[in-house]
């Protein structure tokens, strides 16, 4: 009876770490089952799910959003991984690697399209196409400062992301290589992981020739379309 009792009070405490603000939006995120972009359907409709995160955003702290990053439920592990590489916080490999070990499957509505995905794999896509956007996204801002100090007013202005830029392009490639080793180097990794790191370069259309070894190995592991294309554009 006593281990029943423990194991009833453990949902309860294990959130006594977040403060009472930051408790009661994560407790209504993770009513959602679903992962949802800013705007989704056609029309590009407001998520009340994503406006859930960014007040959690706006009120986490940093030790907060490192806690619900490894103990949340798998929607608020997805979203609160993001602030934490966005805040630049400590230890970004290590959470990817207990990602890897708990890979929680997710389902995400972007835009009007839904898949099926996973927690390593959206902490993964959010560091690639950080780095994808950097440059886009420094000139925005230096437009939008720009025109702040004119006093210029629009409400284009206002949409744009204004998101600090703590990362720079060398950064993020280091980040990026440590994920993909450890995908690569690891002999159990999934088939989607590894069909990830590939599909990405073959949209970019960028060669890793120094990861042709291991992804030839899971080629053959999975008979993988994916990693048989690009394998065959780094032999070109």
């Amino acid at each position: 009876m006593k281990q029943y009792c423990i194991l009833f009070l453990i949902p309860a405490l294990s959130f006594a770490q977040l403060s009472d603000k930051t408790n009661k939006i994560y407790k209504k995120l993770s009513e959602s089952n679903r992962v949802e972009s800013a705007g989704i359907g056609y029309a590009g409709e407001r998520s009340s799910v994503f406006e859930l995160y960014s007040d959690l955003d706006k009120n986490a702290s940093d030790e907060e959003i490192e806690y619900m990053a490894y103990h949340g439920a798998p929607v608020v592990k997805t979203y609160v991984s993001r602030t934490f590489f966005e805040r630049k916080l400590n230890g970004l490999d290590k959470l990817f690697s207990y990602y890897l070990k708990h890979n929680d499957s997710i389902e995400v509505k972007s835009g009007c399209v839904g898949f099926n995905s996973f927690l390593a794999d959206e902490l993964y896509k959010n560091v690639f196409w950080e780095k994808d956007g950097l440059k886009s996204r420094i000139a925005d801002k230096k437009y939008v400062d720009s025109m702040r100090a004119l006093k210029y007013q629009d409400e284009l202005l206002d949409q744009m992301d204004q998101r600090e830029i703590k990362w720079t392009e060398t950064e993020l490639d280091s980040v990026l290589m440590k994920f993909e080793q450890l995908v690569l180097n690891d002999s159990s990794s999934a088939k989607h992981l590894v069909e990830l790191i590939a599909g990405v370069y073959i949209i970019k259309k960028k060669k890793r020739p120094e990861y042709y070894e291991r992804l030839a190995y899971f080629e053959k592991k999975y008979n993988s379309e994916m990693i048989k294309k690009y394998l065959e554009f780094c032999g070109n």
